[in-house]
């Protein structure tokens, strides 16, 4: 996209927020759990949030609230196999939520503060990327879960792309004009991202 397309994108894409009227938004916390963390950034992927994933996450946080590190996490999968303890039976998702719990142990990451620090460096993210099944949404995504600022695009937010007129070809541009969005209405990019999100899945 050139730079011109760009700006345009940008004006187009804060223009229709400004029409449209969004909920408000806290700031997030992270879980500080960090079973709770990586399941979620693994089931999030193509399913219902709100019916799916998110009733899977509050078990973790409810039935088991003291066991919050990667380590704990890694030990609760020892004494209890994995799909029982978030009632699920795909096996590719169950062994990336291993593969991901293992390789956060194995960079020391052991909490959500651990994690917000260690996705600041660029070749950590490179690493991180070789998981399969990690791609750039997740990537972001964790960021959000972690405390940092990003803003993972889904169906929701390509689909409002579409509404304000806005033509891309890649995620990246996408992100990209939705950095640049909240940076324009001086709002942060999880807030950017969790008005659309909210205000796409209710339409």
């Amino acid at each position: 996209m050139f730079e011109d397309e760009f700006i345009v994108s940008v004006t187009k894409l804060t223009s229709f927020i400004s029409k449209n009227k969004f909920d408000s938004i806290p700031q997030r916390t992270p879980y500080y759990h960090m079973g709770a963390t990586i399941t979620d950034s693994v089931l999030q992927a193509g399913l219902n949030y709100r019916q799916v994933v998110y009733p899977r996450i509050l078990k973790l946080l409810k039935e088991f609230p003291d066991y919050k590190t990667t380590c704990d996490f890694i030990i609760l999968m020892q004494v209890f196999p994995l799909k029982e303890l978030i009632s699920w039976r795909n096996e590719k998702k169950l062994e990336r939520i291993k593969t991901l719990s293992w390789f956060f142990y194995d960079n020391q990451i052991e909490n959500e503060d651990h994690l917000a620090l260690w996705m600041n460096n660029k070749n950590n993210l490179l690493k991180l990327a070789q998981i399969e099944g990690v791609g750039p949404k997740t990537i972001d995504y964790l960021k959000m879960l972690s405390g940092n600022q990003a803003i993972a695009v889904d169906r929701h937010l390509f689909k409002f792309l579409e509404l304000a007129d806005i033509t891309i070809e890649t995620y990246q541009e996408a992100n990209a004009i939705y950095c640049k969005a909240a940076e324009t209405l001086k709002i942060s990019q999880y807030e950017l991202d969790r008005k659309v999100w909210l205000f796409m899945s209710k339409a």
